[in-house]
């Protein structure tokens, strides 16, 4: 029986934090920063504030998918409640 392939592509957008994109700099070489930073000052990248969600949307999320126990989703909670984002 004839077969055919097909590529797929996925793309998915990802949040990087600050310090994890520091950190890939630091590890590229000097021609591979210098083609980072001419490309940053001929084209300049418009920074975008994060939005983050609320608590309970994460939660209810958690809670969607059935596959956590109460407690951990009260430990979750209250992780989030004091992370420095949602302080």
């Amino acid at each position: 029986m004839p077969q055919i392939t097909l590529k797929e592509t996925i793309t998915k957008k990802i949040d990087i934090p600050l310090d994890a994109l520091l950190e890939i700099v630091d590890h590229l070489t000097e021609a591979e920063k210098e083609c980072l930073l001419s490309r940053l000052q001929s084209k300049p990248y418009k920074f975008q504030v994060f939005e983050k969600d609320k608590i309970e949307s994460i939660i209810s999320d958690f809670e969607a998918v059935d596959l956590y126990e109460q407690d951990f989703l009260k430990d979750l909670e209250e992780g989030l409640k004091k992370s420095s984002l949602y302080r």
